[in-house]
This record gives structure tokens, C-alpha cells and sequence, in this order.
């Protein structure tokens, strides 16, 4: 709900001059208990379910398996890569569905480099913060994906900390002048969690909202550089594990009811060979690239038949005439016959019918999941394996195992020490609009049993 939609409600117009929203001026008791969902991008699960085996310190983390409830893996989404994930979230939805394919649009012929599905209007079905505002509760956001314009009374969405040098086409700010009102200014010589958290509890403790959504992402950019529980991610998780213990003190302080969530997007395997499917596709003249001849410099797409779509550990194969059968048999043998040589580390090749009935790119004519160890590479040209050792990837099929995310929750009536499981993504956005006391009539999957006295159909 927009800041001051409400104020007919009240006589006191100087009071709702002050900053707050009509629905933070009820009574606390006429209100759901508070949500705070947290986003520990790349988290694992055995990050927490075993940390006894990885050496971890992570008490506020390890608390919520004793004291809520917790899966024991999440299965994600095709592609299971940060924005789309981050999507069904919100939404309990497929990406098919929501709209969200990938992290950064198709562009063959990279007219656009490093655009990414910023905006709020890529979403096309209800969220989690928009049955919200339609119920008129306050909300708020600290750096969740695809938040741009969004209707958000308290939003800093991602774009304007982040690890990606381009920002998106409208304002990330609502208001635009929030910085100042909580007093917190982005260093650049800080972590940006440190950032997120100061954001975080100084907009719980002034604004007092009933949704919070908070995307942490230093975690993932260590995986992504040194592979997962490498010594680097793991002293990671352990300061992000105290900014959530900051984020939880702060809400429950605001409302001891709160109930705290704690999620991530995808889980995480190490790589060692990067495999540029696109140099096979060259070489069979799907792709045109422009000559180069100076060292260091990027080959440049011309024009294309197919083109392979990085979607971290996986390729969408798309084609400019999918519905041209010679077009799609003559791509067919090529990835074939690539999957035929163990070097290329490809595991699985899906046909379009099946990338559609799991709810992955509903444009692409093939998907390339590929082996552990391997992940795609970017080349046009050049050797088609190269090595990348000891870095990390997701993006991989969400059946496999390693790709499953994360799923905690606890606080005022949730079940104490429930194991769940293993749950569906599509799963979550529901079970916390039950928390809420919302409708989210979109969602295709039910909400969880975690409340400790559960009266709600499954």
C-alpha cells in the first residue's frame, strides 16, 4: 500500500504527515504478525542441516531447526538461477508463468549487454507484496530481485546494491528519498550485506512494516568464486549469520510476533571446465560472428540461426524459426553429437515439449543441462572446454539435488523443531500469505503445515 493511501481513515492528518502508513497506525493486535523473509542467495541447505560437518558457527541460523520449522531441501525452478527463483518466491509460480525467464534478457546479437529482468513490470502475476498492499498491510524491501517500480511502500530494490555494474531504466528508491529518511548511505569499501542489514533494521524500527523482504548476496558471490563451503563461503555464512541474529533482534523488537523466514534461491556445485556450446554452433554456421584480429578482444555476434542462452549451469537453445523442422533437426544433431564426446560434460538434453510442461523457457527449442564439474562458457570462438577450476555454479536442473535451496521459518505459532522435508519452491509464496491472512489464488502448489496448530486445508 502507497504511503498515505489511507488517510481519509484518520482525523489526524499531522500524524499520518509523520511518515507512516494508515495500516501501521492500528492497533498491533488487529494486525497479522509481521513476516521478515530473509534471502541467503546460493545457501544450501546442508549449510545449515550439517553444519557440524562443514565446522560452521552459525548459531541464529541453527536455531531455527530447533525452534521452527525447516525443510531439508527446496526444489527450485528451471532455471535455477537467482531472479526467476526469486520470482516464484513471491509468487508461487513457474517462470513460465511469471515471467521471469533468467537473470538477463536473450540478446543474440548483444544490442543490450547486461540487461537484466530489473523490472517490477516484467512480473506478470500477483506477488506476495501485492496482495499485501491490496489488503492494505505496509510493506518493504532490501535488495529482492525485480523489484523496480514495484508497489512497495519501503523499497530499495536490487539494482542499487548489487554486484552488477548496470543499473535499471527507472527509479530502484521508493520513496526516492528513503536513504535519508533512514539515515543509512552505501559505502563502497563495505560488503554489501553490511549495507543491507544497517537498511534493513533501521526500516523495521522506523516504519514497522508487515512484509519485509531482504536479498543477501555475499554468500553467493564467494561460492561463485571459490566454490561452495570452500574456507571462503563458510566464514561468509558465519557474518551473514549474525546479520540475520541484527535483522531478527530488530523485528521481534518492533513485534514479538514476527515470524522469520529464511530462504535462498539455489543450491551449488563446484566447477572446474567452462564449455562454450555457442563455438560449436559457430562452426556449424548457426552463428555468424564478425572477424577479429585484435588480441583480448570479444568476438561479436553478426547473425543467428541458434544461439545458446547462458542460464548458469544450463543452456536454452534458441532459434530464430522454432517452428522450422529442418532448422530444429539439424540443431538436434549438432548438441547430439556434442553430448556423444565425454569431454563436453554434457549430462541431459531437453526437447521443447518437456522444458514446457516443467515450466522453464517456454521459447526455447532445447535445454543443455550439463555435468558436475561443468558449467557454459561465453566463447563464440576458440576451444570449446577451458578450464575454471575451483570456482562454483547453480543453474542446473532443479531435480538434482545439489540444486535445492533453502527453506527456515520460525517465530509466534510456528511448530518447533518440524522437519518438512523436501518441498516445492512453488510452496513457499503460499505458506507465508497464510501466515499473512492473504489470498494468493494464483499459486499452483499448497501452502506448508508449519504453524503448530495448523487448521488450514493441505
Amino acid at each position: 500500500m502507497q504511503p498515505f493511501r489511507s488517510a481519509r481513515l484518520f482525523a489526524l492528518a499531522s500524524v499520518l504527515g509523520s511518515g507512516f502508513t494508515a495500516a501501521q497506525l492500528l492497533p498491533a493486535q488487529t494486525r497479522p504478525a509481521p513476516v521478515v523473509m530473509i534471502s541467503v542467495d546460493g545457501m544450501k541447505p546442508e549449510y545449515v542441516t550439517h553444519a557440524d560437518t562443514y565446522h560452521l558457527r552459525i548459531p541464529v541460523l541453527r536455531s531455527f531447526i530447533a525452534k521452527g520449522a525447516y525443510a531439508t531441501g527446496v526444489v527450485g525452478v528451471i532455471p535455477t538461477v537467482t531472479y526467476p527463483s526469486h520470482t516464484t518466491l513471491v509468487t508461487g509460480v513457474w517462470p513460465s508463468e511469471h515471467g521471469v525467464l533468467n537473470n538477463t534478457i536473450f540478446d543474440p546479437l548483444q544490442q543490450h549487454p547486461n540487461t537484466w529482468y530489473w523490472d517490477f513490470a516484467d512480473i506478470k502475476v500477483p506477488t506476495l507484496y501485492t496482495a499485501a498492499d491490496a489488503a492494505g498491510l505496509t510493506t518493504a524491501n532490501v535488495g529482492w530481485p525485480v523489484t523496480v517500480g514495484a508497489p512497495i511502500d519501503y523499497n530499495i530494490a536490487e539494482g542499487t546494491q548489487s554486484e552488477h555494474t548496470d543499473k535499471p531504466s527507472g527509479s530502484p528508491y521508493h520513496p526516492e528519498n528513503i536513504l535519508n529518511q533512514i539515515g543509512i548511505h552505501p559505502a563502497r569499501d563495505i560488503d554489501q550485506d553490511v549495507t543491507k542489514t544497517q537498511e534493513t533494521v533501521a526500516i523495521l524500527t522506523r516504519f514497522h512494516p508487515s512484509l519485509t523482504l531482504v536479498h543477501l548476496t555475499d554468500l553467493d558471490h564467494q561460492e561463485h568464486e571459490h566454490s561452495p563451503f570452500s574456507p571462503e563461503a563458510n566464514a561468509t555464512l558465519e557474518t551473514i549469520d549474525g546479520q540475520i541474529g541484527q535483522i531478527r533482534d530488530a523485528a521481534l523488537a518492533v513485534d514479538p510476533r514476527t515470524r522469520i523466514v529464511v530462504v535462498s534461491d539455489h543450491g551449488f556445485l563446484r566447477v572446474d571446465h567452462r564449455v562454450n556450446l555457442n563455438v560449436l554452433l559457430t562452426r556449424a554456421g548457426l552463428i555468424e560472428i564478425e572477424a577479429t584480429k585484435s588480441a583480448g578482444k570479444k568476438e561479436k555476434v553478426v547473425d543467428w540461426t541458434a544461439e545458446a542462452w547462458p542460464a548458469g549451469g544450463s543452456n536454452a537453445i534458441m532459434l530464430k524459426q522454432p517452428d522450422n523442422p529442418e532448422l530444429v533437426a539439424r540443431v538436434r544433431q549438432v548438441l547430439d553429437a556434442a553430448k556423444t564426446d565425454p569431454a563436453n560434460g554434457i549430462s541431459a538434453i531437453l526437447e521443447h515439449d518437456e522444458i514446457v510442461a516443467r515450466g522453464g523457457f517456454p521459447n526455447a527449442s532445447f535445454l543443455v543441462d550439463y555435468k558436475d564439474g561443468y558449467t557454459p562458457g561465453n566463447a563464440l570462438a576458440g576451444a570449446v572446454v577451458v578450464d575454471a577450476p575451483s570456482t562454483g555454479m547453480h543453474g542446473y536442473l532443479p531435480s538434482r539435488p545439489a540444486m535445492r535451496s533453502s527453506f527456515f521459518v520460525e517465530g509466534q505459532g510456528i511448530a518447533v523443531g518440524r522437519n518438512l522435508g523436501v518441498i516445492d519452491m512453488r510452496q513457499i509464496a503460499p505458506t507465508l500469505a497464510y501466515l499473512l491472512g492473504l489470498s494468493l489464488p494464483t499459486a499452483k502448489q499448497p501452502a506448508v503445515d508449519v504453524t503448530a496448530h495448523a487448521q488450514h486445508d493441505q
